[in-house]
């Protein structure tokens, strides 16, 4: 018998959620990330983690390898989705392990006050030690947030609410990204690194907060037994899955070769700084790539996923070209053009690989299916930049003289990613299971005559 003095527990309610639930939901969502985890992660990314890496004392093959070896963080997905059909604990998971996630970065922003300047050796090897550890810990949340939000969100409006909220995250990442950019090129004292990895904290941990107002409704029940080993044998066993896998790590390890060594590209050989770096970098491609997804969204459901991979893959051999040819004298033009090329034909490549995955993965299993996506590319992105990073550290004393211009070492990496994009393109991708409905050639006369169409479709309808 209870005491009169005390009140009940309250008890929280089962089931799914009600349909005022569900707008809480769905608010908190996009406000959570829109803002505050677009913020954050653009914040400890591209300019700011390079200039602090270098800052700190980073070597260009250690570099590479700050820039890969975190990425074997998505291992921590494997036992962290058995983990989750065992215990049916989704938003406890995601909250402790992305908390961890996020509060690591304050440890970021300490540690040049933690470690003394003369162990620079010292400092690049903890700050190699919390990048994975805080990859790891994000990782191991990632299956617990899907699956919770997977249920979160109604299949009938999905589409279109990941396409606001992918807007609106896409505006804060612009804004972000300016703005610390600008305040680096203006100070990139350890002072301004430490604010700058704190406010991202706060940030990253404003966002997850957020999620304490949303409740967790129940999980489906799994018929049979769930067991570890299902998660790498079930589509190990599954033959085009393979060949996808393979072109999931081929891809990762193409992008990977010299995507970081980027941002080395614009600060130390262009000279243009950490404002510039980011807006030809990262703004200017995310903003093109948001205006564009739903319209490769439309031809992928008429084309099919090969062709649009195919024409998305060839022509972001644009972008290394143009790093290649830019000069600090003569480069916005150049850059703004590859920047807006590697948004546009960037979104192409996403689409059809979100498009291809959907289609060779079952639905019941396909947790299982994406994790091993996850390991295939990650692994590619461990290999590409630590590669990469060893390439570019061995070439460094070489330099070629061409046509008025000293070409270095990070050159002869960009044209080394031309090499993989264009091998990555004749023979890796025509391995794909998927059956092609039409060439990549139709799929270019389609793009060519369609504006021409549309205009002649405006005077149709005006003569009516």
């Amino acid at each position: 018998m209870m005491p009169q003095n005390q009140d009940p527990e309250p008890v929280e309610p089962q089931g799914p959620l009600t349909p005022a639930e569900t707008r809480r939901a769905l608010w908190v969502a996009a406000v959570a990330w829109g803002i505050f985890g677009s913020a954050w992660l653009t914040l400890i990314t591209g300019a700011p983690f390079a200039s602090f890496a270098r800052a700190l004392g980073a070597s260009t093959f250690m570099f590479g390898l700050l820039s890969s070896l975190p990425f074997l963080g998505v291992l921590a997905q494997l036992p962290s989705a058995y983990l989750v059909e065992k215990t049916h604990r989704r938003r406890r998971i995601f909250l402790l392990c992305a908390s961890g996630q996020r509060l690591t970065w304050f440890v970021v922003g300490a540690l040049p006050w933690l470690v003394p300047a003369e162990h620079s050796h010292l400092r690049v090897g903890v700050l190699l030690a919390l990048v994975m550890l805080a990859s790891a810990m994000g990782n191991a949340g990632t299956p617990a947030w899907l699956s919770w939000f997977a249920d979160m969100v109604p299949q009938q409006i999905r589409g279109r609410y990941l396409g606001n909220r992918a807007a609106l995250g896409t505006v804060t990442g612009v804004i972000a990204g300016a703005a610390v950019g600008w305040a680096l090129d203006r100070s990139s004292g350890f002072r301004v690194f430490t604010i700058i990895f704190c406010l991202a904290g706060v940030f990253g941990i404003t966002d997850l907060m957020l999620f304490l107002l949303v409740r967790e409704p129940p999980m489906e029940r799994r018929e049979g037994q769930w067991r570890l080993r299902s998660i790498i044998g079930a589509p190990l066993s599954s033959r085009p899955f393979r060949g996808y896998l393979l072109y999931a790590l081929s891809e990762a390890l193409m992008f990977g070769l010299a995507g970081p060594f980027f941002w080395l590209m614009g600060l130390e050989v262009l000279k243009i700084g950490n404002f510039w770096s980011n807006v030809y970098l990262m703004l200017v491609p995310m903003v093109f790539t948001a205006l564009t997804l739903p319209l490769w969204g439309n031809a992928v459901d008429r084309f099919g996923a090969r062709p649009l991979v195919t024409l998305g893959t060839l022509m972001t051999i644009v972008f290394p070209v143009g790093w290649v040819l830019a000069t600090h004298e003569h480069h916005h033009a150049l850059l703004a053009v590859t920047a807006i090329l590697g948004g546009i034909f960037g979104a192409a490549v996403q689409v059809a690989d979100l498009n291809m995955l959907f289609s060779l993965t079952p639905r019941q299993t396909r947790s299982a299916y994406v994790a091993m996506v996850s390991v295939a590319a990650s692994l590619g992105w461990v290999i590409g930049p630590a590669v990469g990073g060893a390439i570019a550290q061995a070439l460094k004393p070489y330099q070629f003289d061409f046509a008025g211009r000293t070409f270095g070492n990070l050159h002869f990496l960009m044209l080394m990613s031309v090499a993989a994009r264009v091998f990555h393109t004749l023979v890796i991708i025509p391995r794909l299971p998927e059956e092609a409905r039409v060439t990549t050639r139709d799929l270019v006369r389609h793009l060519v005559a369609w504006p021409f169409q549309r205009v002649a479709a405006v005077f149709e309808r005006g003569r009516i």
